[in-house]
């Protein structure tokens, strides 16, 4: 099978499963994975703000949507979001070395 098809194939059962159980934000999550591993930024950030609108304090939603921006160069969106997340985890250890990787610029 193609990687073209697999994508397709893959995108479209996570789409009909945000549709079947939009308050589930595992979903956006992987939605969101498929698009950043395709280099898709804009769409991997569009699902993860969908995400947060069901599950506004969901840790890896807000994580994965930072380091998409962050990949967007949107160092000052990412810097937010890193923040948010320390916010509500302060022992969020990936968040503190993305926050540390990007203010020391």
């Amino acid at each position: 099978m193609s990687n073209i098809r697999f994508f397709a194939r893959k995108e479209k059962k996570l789409r009909e499963k945000i549709e079947r159980a939009p308050q589930d934000p595992e979903n956006y999550l992987r939605l969101g994975k498929l698009y950043f591993l395709n280099s898709d930024y804009a769409k991997a950030a569009e699902v993860y703000e969908r995400g947060l609108k069901v599950s506004p304090r969901e840790k890896s939603l807000l994580f994965n949507y930072a380091v998409t921006r962050e990949a967007q160069q949107d160092l000052e969106g990412a810097k937010e979001m890193f923040l948010e997340i320390l916010s509500i985890d302060p022992n969020h250890q990936a968040a503190q070395e993305h926050l540390e990787k990007i203010t020391d610029f």
